[in-house]
């Protein structure tokens, strides 16, 4: 067992976002039905970190156990808080790079939240994530 694994802490997406990831996991009309919140919460921090937005302070206090990010899910955090601080001395405190990522969830969670529920009913539901990753790779081009 890794020392991280230790010391991973519950990960927070903001209390005021609680009934959203609720919802945006339990309604059908979401890209995000039958998901888990760890995975709006990955989307939202990509998305956030992708599009050059602002990290906001997450207010609250941690949602999420530690467990539900595995490995795979872990280390794409590492990634993002090493290139977003282009130190990788980031790793060597995890609360840190962790606390990186919930601010870049937090700024992203507005607008991936906004462009679901705004989606016109023309566009199928499988494609609104497609489309907001197209649109930010095609705007890094």
């Amino acid at each position: 067992m890794l020392l991280d694994d230790i010391n991973f802490p519950t990960v927070k997406y903001g209390t005021k976002n609680k009934d959203d990831y609720k919802e945006l996991t339990e309604a059908e009309w979401s890209p995000f039905f039958g998901y888990h919140y760890w995975e709006v919460f990955i989307f939202s921090m990509s998305y956030g970190y992708a599009k050059g937005l602002v990290p906001k302070s997450v207010p609250g206090v941690g949602n999420m156990p530690p467990n539900v990010f595995q490995q795979p899910t872990r280390d794409l955090m590492r990634s993002l808080a090493i290139d977003h601080t282009k130190d990788l001395n980031i790793l060597k405190d995890t609360n840190a790079y962790v606390k990186i990522c919930e601010e870049f969830a937090y700024a992203g969670f507005d607008e991936v939240l906004k462009r679901i529920k705004d989606n016109p009913s023309e566009v199928p539901v499988e494609d609104i994530l497609f489309n907001m990753i197209k649109e930010v790779h095609s705007e890094q081009n």
